[in-house]
């Protein structure tokens, strides 16, 4: 007789919960070229800019922020 791996048989299934897509960044280091794509209803454009290696963290950490206070300033705490 064999016998399941212990817990395996008790762990039940969980579905991923559905998460919604509001933006997309593009990084392109070959053209030095970073691209952010809102999704959000109503938003007027996507953002382009070139970039700098040296600095590309500090544009990642900020580019959402930035666009959420230009263009979706009640949205602003929502993640």
């Amino acid at each position: 007789m064999s016998t399941a791996p212990g817990g395996a048989r008790d762990t039940p299934v969980r579905t991923p919960a559905r998460q919604q897509l509001s933006a997309v960044l593009h990084v392109d280091m070959e053209r030095r070229r970073a691209h952010f794509d809102c999704y959000r209803p109503g938003c007027p454009k996507p953002h382009e800019e070139p970039i700098k290696p040296s600095v590309l963290h500090l544009f990642i950490n900020g580019i959402k922020a930035r666009h959420m206070s230009q263009y979706h300033p009640a949205e602003e705490g929502v993640r």
